[in-house]
């Protein structure tokens, strides 16, 4: 059974922008967490078995060296063009642990990288982003779907104006009774030009996926969606990818 890791409607990057809980940051607003993606290809010959052998190799790595790292590979489903083989993931619980991780994997990860390096190139597409909860889930997700859409704001308006109309959205649809958890990423390194925001989306099965998409097409999410959002900003389609767990933040 798929369990989850996050539906991108957008590209990989809810970022949730958590992976986690809606934890407040010192003012009381939700707190931004960094989460770092990669559009990797494989080298000629290789595929998945090559890519699981070097993801448990890496694991094993992260477990003894650097506690605060989930990560996850991100494969295309639904996507208008097809840029790279698969994604990959990262995400902390705060930006000081993604500098420590970095600077740990920098000094001290040259082994494993050369394994990556036989199986795959992931130097085209790096970019970073700070993920804010919209309906997040409690712990960190596993396998399962992501939804990426990428967003764009109206004249006028502001991240903190979308952000809020992605909470009321969010709170409408779980009222329909959707299953659905989700993220607002914001580019902050190496962001994709003409792209304001992610809207993030994941699901533990395709079957919660559909189910939600009915609710949207035909239970009130149409109407919900242009009360919170029109005039507010605009989303295109959304690149779905199946999320494969690599590593759990809180895995020893």
């Amino acid at each position: 059974m798929i369990r989850l890791v996050a539906v991108l409607l957008t590209t990989v990057f809810s970022l949730a922008f958590g992976w986690g809980s809606a934890a407040q940051a010192a003012d009381g607003r939700a707190k931004a967490t960094p989460v770092d993606f990669r559009g990797c290809n494989f080298h000629e010959g290789m595929g998945m078995e090559d890519l699981q052998k070097v993801a448990t190799k890496f694991r094993e790595y992260t477990n003894k060296n650097d506690f605060d790292y989930a990560a996850w590979t991100l494969h295309p489903e639904f996507q208008a063009k097809f840029e790279f083989d698969f994604g990959w993931l990262g995400s902390w619980s705060d930006s000081e642990a993604y500098g420590v991780s970095t600077e740990h994997w920098k000094l001290n990860g040259r082994a494993i990288y050369a394994e990556f390096a036989k199986v795959m190139d992931c130097t085209s597409t790096h970019q970073l982003a700070m993920s804010l909860p919209i309906n997040a889930p409690k712990g960190t997700p596993e396998d399962g779907i992501l939804m990426f859409y990428a967003c764009n704001l109206e004249d006028g308006k502001s991240i903190d104006d979308a952000y809020a109309a992605h909470l009321n959205l969010g709170s409408d649809m779980k009222a329909m009774g959707s299953l659905a958890v989700s993220w607002f990423f914001q580019p902050a390194l190496g962001g994709v030009a003409g792209v304001d925001y992610y809207h993030v989306v994941g699901f533990y099965r395709y079957a919660d996926m559909g189910a939600t998409m009915e609710l949207y097409a035909n239970g009130g999410g149409i109407a919900s969606f242009r009360k919170n959002l029109g005039g507010v900003s605009s989303c295109n389609t959304p690149t779905v990818y199946d999320a494969v767990s690599v590593r759990a933040r809180d895995e020893r």
